[in-house]
């Protein structure tokens, strides 16, 4: 039977449509040259993408974390987190400073005064402090006075009582260290996602490329079966009631192949998604890729998945999960948070000595500073103080630190439910794929089964014991069984992906999480 495209309309018989035609036809012209293009430019770009050629799972996913913009969004997690241990690690950056400051009225210099410091913060709780002063005028105050040649100083300040042993600063700089780990568990939760994602709609491509195939084999047959009985038909073998039998059958299978075809090109669609070049070595830009229509899915049959394997993604999920390493780090945080708020409960004790010089126009004889009088540079001559600061109540400081308290014991509640979660989701996803094992093998059995029958039917009707009806009832029970086959064999390779999915492992790829954890 021929497929015809009708009630075409022919546009030279209407003129006020020549026109219009026309410039359709050119726009389509230059649409499928920019598009042909376009396409020989992206295929050129990622040999992937190839006519007459399987693409694999594997393959897929190695294009998907080679070129996928949102693996690289992923990437740029770590970067992110970096960018933010840096600013924290800016609290400890040297700073120069200088401060000049002049009044002149009514014909007075009331003051200049000039002050340039460099200060230098420590790891340790200790700044260093050097620098260089000079003031003058008239009603300059006379604790701020110097010598006429300025005066050069040099000292530290330490606390010795709040912030001796974690600071603000320090703090700050272990949480963004930490902040390395969210990042990597975020990166890793949102390239699983992708990757869950599009095992889905590689499978689905494959149970709909399959299913058409599977479909138009038997459309196939039907039409050589309703050609060899309308033969029958006109040997006298056969009643005519047989052929029409045949042909509805036909036209049953027709309708299932193109409804199959529908599926497989929107399928294609879903996976072309995933699918991505880069413009060109030296741009970061991205162009999507499209499927070509020959590209074969193949399905490997994979290993079963064994109690060692189920117990090595249980260890791992413990251990490396995304959500876990999420608040396990965020744990920590809160913990730092908690060490700040214990240290806020004591008293600020702020200690600062400066040694002071005068400025020295050049040196000593001898090399030394000044007048050549070292003694009075670090002994007599100096600026010293302390700082002392307590509230009395504390209920700032008592209510920072109960909050932190009550964060701690959330996050441990969290915890417990998140494991447990990610281990039940574990254990259902195992048991789901093993179920689709056992599934299989019995529903493998029953297309044979029905394959015996079938062909045992047509044999029967060869000798004139069967009919058209019988044949078709078989092979519709045939065809049924191979499609609920594929079906779950799709089904199980996504709960296969979904395993790995729950466990956390990175890539969804077992092997790579291994190799990495034995690296580390």
């Amino acid at each position: 039977m021929q497929r015809l495209v009708k009630n075409i309309i022919p546009l030279q018989k209407y003129t006020g449509l020549k026109k219009i035609g026309i410039v359709l036809l050119l726009s389509i012209c230059v649409a499928q040259t920019t598009y042909a293009q376009m396409d020989s430019i992206l295929v050129s770009q990622d040999s992937l993408v190839v006519k007459n050629q399987t693409f694999t799972l594997d393959d897929f996913f190695g294009h998907i974390l080679t070129h996928h913009p949102l693996v690289r969004r992923a990437n740029l997690f770590d970067d992110m987190a970096f960018q933010e241990l840096r600013m924290a690690r800016g609290m400890l950056d040297p700073v120069i400073q200088s401060d000049f400051d002049i009044k002149e009225f009514d014909d007075k210099n009331y003051y200049r005064t000039w002050n340039s410091k460099l200060k230098v913060p420590l790891w340790f709780p200790i700044d260093l402090e050097g620098g260089y002063e000079r003031n003058s005028g008239q009603f300059l105050d006379e604790s701020q006075s110097t010598p006429a040649d300025g005066l050069i100083y040099a000292g530290f300040s330490i606390p010795i009582g709040r912030g001796l042993f974690i600071d603000q600063r320090r703090a700050a700089i272990r949480q963004a260290q930490l902040m390395r780990d969210l990042a990597e568990a975020d990166q890793t939760k949102e390239i699983n996602k992708l990757l869950f994602g599009a095992a889905k709609a590689y499978w689905d491509w494959y149970y709909a490329y399959r299913e058409y195939d599977i479909i138009s084999e038997v459309e196939d047959v039907a039409l050589q079966r309703y050609n060899g009985v309308v033969k029958q038909v006109i040997n006298g073998d056969v009643a005519p009631f047989d052929s029409l039998k045949a042909f509805i059958n036909y036209q049953e299978r027709d309708v299932q192949r193109v409804q199959a075809q529908l599926e497989l090109e929107n399928a294609r669609l879903a996976v072309s998604v995933y699918l991505w070049a880069t413009a060109d070595e030296e741009s970061d830009q991205t162009l999507p890729l499209e499927l070509a229509e020959a590209t074969i899915p193949l399905l490997n049959e994979s290993e079963a998945v064994s109690i060692e394997v189920l117990a090595a993604l249980q260890e791992l999920a413990m251990e490396a999960h995304p959500e876990l390493r999420k608040l396990i780090a965020k744990f920590q945080q809160t913990e730092i948070d908690r060490r700040l708020a214990l240290e806020f409960l004591k008293p600020q004790i702020d200690l600062k000595y400066n040694f002071l010089s005068e400025q020295v126009s050049e040196l000593g004889p001898d090399g030394s500073i000044g007048n050549g009088d070292t003694q009075q540079f670090f002994l007599n001559d100096y600026k010293a103080g302390i700082q002392f600061y307590f509230p009395l109540f504390l209920r700032k400081e008592r209510g920072k630190l109960a909050q932190t308290n009550i964060k701690l014991e959330q996050l441990y509640f969290e915890q417990s439910y998140q494991r447990q979660l990610v281990a039940n989701g574990i254990l259902t996803t195992y048991n789901t794929v093993e179920n689709l094992a056992q599934i299989i093998r019995q529903q493998s059995q029953m297309v044979n089964f029905y394959q015996q029958l079938l062909e045992g039917e047509l044999r029967k009707f060869e000798f004139g014991e069967s009919s058209i009806f019988l044949i078709n009832t078989r092979e519709t029970e045939l065809l049924d069984a191979r499609i609920k086959l594929l079906k779950l064999q799709t089904q199980r390779e996504k709960s296969k992906a979904e395993l790995y999915y729950e466990a956390g492992v990175p890539n969804l790829d077992l092997g790579t999480a291994e190799t990495d954890n034995l690296e580390e």
